[in-house]
């Protein structure tokens, strides 16, 4: 894991937690388009959702899904979702 000095959206300490390529979890789920099952409804409401953490960590969508009171299914696509992203 490598973590970026910026200072993302929700990011601990000020601190962007990325994967390897470089990218926060949140901007890159927004771009998997292509998925299907619960990840794809995740990454379908975090594309219409204003104040979606788009540079935020697992966590950080974690506190929001929470915060919006979403179904326990969509905490299980984020787990799913952060294994890809951390694997990418």
């Amino acid at each position: 894991m490598i973590e970026s000095q910026s200072t993302a959206h929700g990011a601990a300490n000020g601190r962007a937690i990325l994967n390897h390529h470089g990218e926060s979890f949140g901007a890159w789920l927004r771009v998997q388009v292509d998925r299907e099952g619960l990840v794809g409804q995740l990454v379908a409401g975090a594309k219409a959702d204003r104040r979606f953490p788009r540079d935020g960590s697992p966590e950080d969508v974690r506190r929001h899904l929470a915060a919006m009171q979403a179904e326990g299914d969509l905490f299980e696509a984020v787990d799913e979702a952060e294994i890809d992203w951390r694997a990418y």
